[in-house]
């Protein structure tokens, strides 16, 4: 059955997201990008799963800096510092200190799929799968964050359908982005420098 959700008459993470994940077991993410600030909606549901959260997002990485590995650790590393995340992230210090361990009890895993290979913004999708099996695919204009679930004023809308065929075929896209030869986990690097700014 499908299900459309709007910002502009309801919150998507009230209205949506936190109901799908109330009994979500696992969650496959594609993303254009995403902020831990999706904790401060989705973390207690994601303490309570037995599976793990899966994200494929963008990075500005070079294809040249991920098709060599001993450049792509430097690569994403550099990123990482030209955003700044001593003065973006240092005031949120427990929302941190959750990430970082999701991060490292694999509860949580992120891969980074440079924008050159595909431009994530403008595909976001995503399937839940529930402890009784059962699942649901959804595709929206929501990235991965706070706003993008519509909590911090952003117009988005979604599309939720548990059809066997939409789920299939929301996985399907999911799985090979996620097994994509330029696909990257996040570098030790960052997830060290996650829990030293929490830490500070």
């Amino acid at each position: 059955m499908v299900h459309r959700f709007s910002s502009r008459v309801n919150n998507l993470g009230e209205s949506f997201f936190k109901n799908a994940l109330q009994h979500a077991t696992s969650y496959d993410r594609i993303a254009g990008y995403f902020s831990s600030s999706i904790i401060e909606i989705a973390g207690e549901y994601i303490d309570q799963m037995e599976g793990k959260v899966r994200i494929i997002c963008n990075s500005q990485l070079q294809i040249d800096d991920v098709k060599f590995i001993k450049d792509q650790p430097q690569a994403m590393k550099l990123e990482w510092c030209d955003g700044k995340p001593e003065e973006e992230l240092q005031k949120i210090p427990e929302r941190l200190k959750r990430l970082h361990r999701y991060l490292i009890t694999g509860k949580m895993e992120v891969r980074v799929l440079p924008n050159e290979v595909f431009g994530l913004i403008h595909g976001k999708a995503g399937v839940i799968t529930m402890k009784d099996g059962r699942k649901t695919a959804f595709m929206g204009s929501m990235n991965e964050t706070y706003n993008g679930w519509g909590a911090g004023g952003n117009y988005e809308i979604a599309w939720v359908d548990n059809d066997d065929t939409a789920i299939q075929w929301v996985q399907q896209e999911f799985d090979a982005l996620w097994q994509h030869p330029l696909a990257r986990p996040l570098t030790t690097f960052i997830i060290e420098d996650i829990k030293r700014i929490a830490e500070r």
